[in-house]
């Protein structure tokens, strides 16, 4: 049988994911990206709708501190990433399904420095498309606990800090810039 490109024609009771092409599961990983980055989207302003920007804040860092410690625990042995170095770390912020729904880059420059530059993300899009401000303290605190605590995990002496964070002046531009550092 050939592999699947999409899913279209007749039902197959016998489905499984490695019946489909590469192309296929490069644009399923890319939706369940966005999917995962949507849902954390819906329950912030859920709850904003119900409460005030601040508790809202607080509990999108309490879920995102057990999310983060979700996908360390799993993807980690899953994708058999060893080591304690930035190389280690850039390697799982490469599967992080979030990081699917950006365009970044991720530039190694020694075992001791590195930074990722993220120039497209859907997210920041649809924050400054909302037009309230909230990309300041997403990006600053939550994207900024989120990425220490994955530099954590892989080494507590790895520091992370950001170099350009949002607001961007006319929504053109880099998004962000994060320098991770080993000393």
């Amino acid at each position: 049988m050939s592999e699947m490109q999409n899913y279209s024609g007749e039902f197959r009771p016998d489905f499984t994911f490695t019946d489909l092409s590469k192309e296929f599961l490069r644009d399923l990983l890319q939706f369940y990206g966005r999917a995962y980055m949507a849902l954390d989207g819906f329950w912030y302003m859920g709850l904003l709708n119900e409460t005030d920007n601040d508790f809202t804040l607080k509990v999108d860092h309490w879920a995102w501190d057990k999310c983060t410690r979700f996908e360390l625990k799993r993807l980690v042995p899953l994708a058999g990433i060893e080591g304690n170095g930035l190389d280690a770390l850039f390697k799982f912020l490469q599967l992080v399904p979030w990081m699917q729904v950006a365009n970044y880059e991720l530039e190694l420059e020694s075992p001791h420095r590195g930074t990722l530059t993220v120039s497209k993300c859907s997210i920041l899009d649809g924050m400054e498309k909302a037009g309230d401000g909230r990309e300041r303290m997403v990006c600053s605190q939550v994207d900024a606990a989120v990425f220490r605590s994955y530099a954590r995990y892989f080494n507590p002496d790895i520091k992370v800090e950001p170099v350009l964070l949002p607001p961007r002046a006319d929504r053109q531009g880099l998004c962000c810039i994060w320098e991770f550092t080993l000393e």
